[in-house]
């Protein structure tokens, strides 16, 4: 559900005059956040397109947060979206009208699919529908989603469906924007090619309608506006909004636009500077800006104040693991921030400028030169000095990082693995390390207390080049391990540093999820069930309560090896935990299953 046509962005809008440039004091920088999602063979152009918008955006001075595949889980985008005022998605789109299902169930449809845990594979992903959206997400005022590649969201179907007529692809673009504009979005955008216009300067640097920015002229190409047979309708799921549909006569709807149009890039501006918290009162006229407090953490990490005082070290070496430095930093008025990043010697790699509001923001560094180029492993100094917008400038502030990418650990070949019933399928899942330079190599892998299960390599010395491992699951003993997650955890050693990272694995015949941790008795529970082997019919669940004899219930196919099953809890019994048996037979005829227990009031 992702469309394979990518288009290079290229041209901007003209820079607008300095009266509508964003430019008071204590104005915050507009937060964008990028997210990519799995999106099988389409998963790396998806991520060159996202990180050349996002660039976009850092270069017009927002504030961006890049949750990208492996690591774009529900979890990870819902610590970064809120308050957001561009959000830009790109993804498998599961829409409705669809050929899946008969009616709309949104709370898998309208949304984004996304990676079921850090690390899962592009192929394995789980969708969270405009109902999860409705429900976790709240969005600045005024806010703007750019939604790319995926399919339904432009009225689009999938490659190699017939294109839509008119009502279908209206009701499609209709009903996926609804969930985003509900909490807070004002204008969708849904582009099936990667547009021309370059939206995050627009935004900032123009007086443009959300219709003129999408009305911007492509040459005839979806790309941009082709204007051939554009219609526009009113929304049946958003109150006073309008839907604009620009389909191209030949390869049919792959542009559209929904929400209230007339809004205004300012008006957009004017939204992302209401989010901010009121910031105290500006110190006297004249008085320098200043930076009481600067620090450094990979961009994985939770609180930076809570990290360890030694210096911090990240890995942009593009496995999408700790691959930014995020910098935290505290002002005591609002100011650029004019960045320099200088090595060893001395000398600077990286110049660049952050906009900061009062108080405490944060700021990201790729690890990346004014060329663009990765820079070497080695200490880096960063210094930030703080300069108001009448050219007043506070004193410099530095901290340090270390850039570490001796290691770069590929997802695994296989996201789960069913070993114990020691048939033909999904036996084993291997796991690839590529060394840039000799290290020490230290390879294990882990289970979910932290323990070794199995140990690969232990302080080994190591030539550059690709280590791979291919695990059954058995432990150093020679035994099957129990059913559940593991890491892999690999950690080099060179003469500048060493560091560890982890990709995981699931073993077991089958992951499931319910729907709710502790359900009550006469309840409802989904159980979303994922077969780790293809089986031969749906599994069935066995559901055993305290005091009720055990009953058995049906499940339904969703896709591939995904299954669903909504049942109803018995209201007898008494309380205690209720577990749930999951059994299934894979295509070899070898029967397999997997349980769940929660606590059940």
């Amino acid at each position: 559900m992702f469309v394979a046509a990518t288009f290079a962005l290229a041209g901007q809008l003209a820079p607008a005059s300095p009266a509508i440039q964003v430019a008071h004091a204590d104005s915050p920088s507009p937060k964008a956040v990028f997210i990519v999602g799995p999106s099988s063979g389409m998963t790396e152009s998806a991520l060159t397109d996202a990180e050349r918008m996002a660039d976009q955006a850092e270069a017009v001075g927002m504030d961006v947060r890049r949750v990208f595949f492996p690591n774009a889980t529900w979890d990870n985008v819902l610590a970064n979206i809120q308050g957001a005022s561009l959000v830009v998605y790109m993804g498998h789109g599961y829409g409705w009208p669809s050929p899946y299902t008969k009616v709309m169930t949104e709370s898998r449809q309208n949304g984004m699919g996304l990676n079921s845990f850090v690390g899962s594979a592009p192929n394995q992903y789980t969708y969270y529908g405009a109902t999860p959206i409705k429900n976790n997400i709240e969005l600045a005022p005024n806010a703007v989603v750019i939604l790319v590649h995926g399919c339904y969201t432009a009225g689009n179907g999938e490659p190699g469906m017939a294109i839509p007529g008119e009502d279908l692809a209206r009701q499609r673009v209709d009903n996926f924007a609804n969930g985003f504009l509900a909490v807070g979005a004002q204008a969708v955008f849904a582009f099936g090619w990667n547009q021309r216009l370059n939206y995050a300067n627009a935004l900032m640097n123009s007086n443009s309608t959300m219709d003129q920015m999408f009305m911007t002229p492509g040459g005839g190409s979806p790309a941009g506006f082709v204007g051939s047979n554009n219609r526009r309708f009113e929304s049946q799921r958003t109150p006073s909004a309008m839907n604009h549909l620009d389909p191209h006569p030949n390869a049919g709807y792959y542009r559209a636009v929904s929400g209230y149009l007339n809004m205004t890039a300012a008006d957009w501006r004017t939204g992302a500077a209401g989010t901010a918290t009121p910031p105290p009162p500006p110190p006297e006229p004249g008085e320098p800006p200043q930076i009481t407090a600067l620090s450094a953490g990979s961009a994985s990490t939770a609180l930076l104040n809570d990290a360890e005082p030694s210096t911090a070290t990240f890995h942009p070496n593009g496995d999408g693991l700790d691959d930014e430095l995020l910098l935290q930093h505290t002002v005591t008025r609002a100011a650029y921030l004019d960045a320099t990043v200088t090595n060893s010697a001395g000398e600077t790699v990286r110049s660049y400028s952050v906009w900061s509001t009062t108080g405490t923001g944060t700021s990201r560094w790729n690890g990346k030169n004014d060329a663009g180029a990765v820079v070497a492993d080695g200490p880096y100094t960063l210094t930030y000095v703080p300069r108001d917008t009448s050219g007043v400038v506070g004193h410099p502030v530095s901290t340090e990082a270390l850039v570490l990418t001796a290691i770069a650990l590929a997802v695994p070949t296989r996201a789960a693995i069913h070993v114990s019933d020691a048939d033909s399928l999904f036996k084993s899942s291997t796991f690839k390390v590529t060394l840039n330079q000799p290290a020490r190599l230290t390879w294990r892998i882990l289970n979910a207390a932290g323990d070794t299960v199995r140990t690969v390599r232990s302080d080994a010395q190591t030539p550059a080049g690709v280590t791979s491992f291919a695990w059954n699951g058995k432990s150093d003993a020679g035994a099957w391990v129990a059913d559940g997650r593991y890491l892999s955890v690999v950690s080099a050693q060179t003469g500048l540093g060493q560091y560890s990272q982890q990709r995981s694995v699931f073993v077991g015949a089958f992951r499931i999820t319910p729907s709710i941790s502790a359900p009550a008795r006469g309840g409802k529970v989904t159980l979303n069930i994922v077969s780790t082997e293809g089986l031969s019919r749906n599994p069935t669940v066995t559901v055993t309560q305290p005091d009720i004899a055990s009953w058995t219930v049906a499940t339904s196919h969703v896709s591939g090896k995904k299954y669903k099953v909504t049942l109803t809890l018995k209201t007898g019994g008494s309380d205690g935990t209720v577990e749930f048996v999951v059994r299934g037979v894979d295509t070899n005829g070898g029967h397999q299953s997997s349980a769940v227990s929660l606590p059940l009031r």
